[in-house]
């Protein structure tokens, strides 16, 4: 987790307060937020009127400032709000400047965010290190003359805080890391705080490989998950959607909006969207379908007409086709040109002009050849293909005996319908336990073999 442990390099802390020299904000007298829970409340008399539960906070000039003090009444055992105005002191218990019987009957505001709803156990993304973690404990601190949110701890210390265990040996605590966030180090998803959706750096998660941000959606509520999607852009959002576990897409589409949907499918290779439309309610299937390109659409529902576990159900219709006629140097210009749209370029097939397949070549065959020469030419006759009623079995094992990329798939006059993937195929075989087994980067180093 790189992120983390280069910004808590910078903090030191040791016993129970956090100190810190920040000339900048001028931070000093700071605490967690689990050490002031549940801590005695009095009055300006010396009573005992209650115990803290929670804090409220609001937007100050660069950080969040703490508005108002929530407790518990020891008498009626209802929830008091006041606002910090009534604090005079917080130094073991938290002494109110105020009477019992002054107390003003208070009530929070639109604007409030507590601490324990809006931040407390809420998800933080690390961008470096493409993790999901959470947020443990709040650190506070008198910045100038208010109370401010400083930082979010993140580490096992701040569970043991929470659970009261503290008290522990200072040997043992002082060899457990420090997980501590400055704030300022937080890009929040949602600009009113409701739901603290978090990230570093939220400006580089677009940078990431699609992979890589499927696995951190996966470990995300869905709620995070979808703000984090639409933040993406359709393009990115679709390769990321095409990385995510089956039964993860399912939900997420359940509570997506149709049109965000038929965006996103339109994006997404062929048959990567028909798998997802496959597994939506028939009547939600149809309304995206109404909504996207109808070029695209009907491409998608002619993938989805074939049975599970066939050839059919599993390839797509993105692939590089030429006339037999077409030059060498006119080939590298249409790879150029559509290159960026489709995924297996390895392979270029030759078809006639009823769409029959004459021939494959691949991108070393190009390489060696000359410029002048046509597809024709270059191209093997000799091609291996499957019917779309071909099972999974057949089609991996065909890929595996000649090492191939991926196959065509022909119907019974030798039309070109689409191709088999290796990745695709692979993916449908490998159970899903062992699937989740496989090493971190197994999406994307089949990826990357794919586009070699």
């Amino acid at each position: 987790m790189r992120t983390f442990k280069s910004i808590t390099e910078k903090i030191t802390a040791s016993g129970p307060l956090w100190v810190k020299d920040n000339a900048a904000n001028g931070t000093n007298r700071v605490s967690f937020f689990s050490q002031l829970q549940g801590k005695k409340i009095v009055d300006r008399e010396g009573n005992s009127v209650g115990k803290l539960t929670d804090l409220s906070l609001r937007p100050g000039e660069t950080l969040l400032e703490i508005s108002r003090i929530v407790y518990t009444s020891n008498i009626l055992g209802e929830k008091v709000i006041l606002p910090m105005s009534s604090v005079s002191s917080i130094n073991g218990d938290i002494r109110l400047d105020v009477a019992r019987d002054e107390i003003p009957p208070g009530k929070l505001s639109d604007q409030d965010l507590l601490i324990t709803e809006t931040i407390l156990d809420r998800q933080i993304v690390d961008i470096d290190g493409l993790k999901v973690v959470r947020v443990n404990d709040v650190l506070l601190g008198q910045v100038k003359r208010s109370l401010s949110l400083v930082a979010v701890d993140v580490g096992f210390k701040g569970i043991l805080r929470r659970l009261g265990f503290s008290g522990l040996s200072k040997r043992l605590l002082d060899r457990l890391p420090n997980h501590i966030i400055p704030w300022s180090y937080i890009d929040p998803l949602d600009p009113n705080l409701r739901s603290l959706h978090l990230k570093i750096s939220r400006k580089t998660i677009k940078d990431l490989h699609p992979a890589d941000i499927a696995d951190i959606l996966e470990d995300l509520n869905n709620k995070d998950r979808l703000l984090i999607l639409d933040s993406l852009g359709d393009e990115t959002a679709a390769e990321t959607m095409e990385e995510i576990e089956p039964e993860v897409q399912a939900t997420m589409v359940k509570q997506m909006e149709n049109d965000d949907v038929a965006d996103i499918l339109e994006n997404m290779n062929p048959d990567d969207a028909a798998d997802l439309l496959g597994m939506m309610p028939e009547k939600k299937a149809s309304e995206v379908l109404d909504l996207m390109d109808e070029e695209e659409a009907e491409e998608v529902m002619e993938l989805m007409r074939y049975s599970d576990r066939s050839a059919g159900s599993l390839m797509t219709t993105e692939y590089i086709s030429v006339p037999s006629g077409c030059s060498v140097s006119n080939i590298f210009s249409l790879l150029r040109r559509s290159g960026q749209e489709v995924d297996m370029i390895y392979y270029i097939y030759v078809q006639n002009d009823q769409g029959l397949l004459l021939g494959v070549m691949s991108l070393r065959d190009l390489l060696l050849a000359d410029p002048a020469q046509t597809a024709c030419d270059v191209m093997k006759k000799e091609v291996l293909s499957v019917l779309p009623t071909a099972t999974i079995e057949e089609v991996t094992n065909l890929l595996s005996k000649y090492d191939f990329l991926c196959v065509p798939v022909v119907d019974r006059d030798g039309k070109v319908l689409g191709i088999v993937t290796f990745d695709d195929a692979l993916d449908d075989i490998i159970p899903e336990d062992l699937r989740k087994r496989m090493p971190w980067n197994y999406h994307k180093l089949r990826r990357v073999r794919g586009m070699a």
